[in-house]
């Protein structure tokens, strides 16, 4: 019974080692790319974010002045998205935070800034002022699609880091 389960175990671990080498083999064949939408961020912050693939592509749009939008893609598939919105100043970060699914069970930072999980965060930029928005704050979004890849420390990590470079572009000034 023992030498069954010893072979049995062995034939296993060899088929998963081929089933890892077939197919998916989880490389990223891309370059992290150094901008979301204008604003740079570190390649190494994005990557744990992102799947394996061939491809990638970025891409934003500004459906209305109060917002920016930015996509990136892994072959073909929305892979991070990467937000800048602008709210009236009495609403309150929860509000915002609910229009991110993925924040069901987020931490919130002691300052109560930044609210962040592993695959999204939501943070008040407390240091943009724009006088084209006297009566608004702007806030960052990030989104990851593949909940396999979440990592809240990250997470943390790429939105105080993304909030900090969208605080220094022509948004906030």
């Amino acid at each position: 019974m023992t030498r069954r389960v010893v072979e049995t175990a062995a034939v296993l671990a060899v088929f998963g080692m081929l089933a890892g080498c077939s197919g998916s083999d989880g490389k990223k064949a891309y370059d992290v790319p150094t901008k979301l939408c204008g604003v740079t961020v570190d390649p190494s912050l994005v990557l744990p974010f992102l799947p394996s693939g061939e491809k990638v592509r970025v891409r934003g749009a500004d459906p209305v002045p109060s917002r920016r939008l930015c996509q990136m893609d892994i072959d073909g598939k929305w892979a991070l998205m990467a937000n800048q919105e602008w709210w009236a100043k009495d609403v309150s970060i929860a509000t915002v935070v609910g229009a991110n699914p993925q924040l069901v069970s987020a931490k919130t930072s002691t300052d109560g800034a930044l609210v962040y999980g592993g695959n999204g965060a939501v943070e008040r930029v407390e240091s943009c002022k724009n006088p084209s928005h006297p009566r608004w704050v702007l806030y960052t979004s990030l989104r990851v699609r593949a909940s396999s890849l979440g990592d809240a420390y990250a997470m943390k990590k790429l939105a105080t880091a993304y909030s900090r470079a969208v605080a220094k572009t022509h948004a906030c000034s």
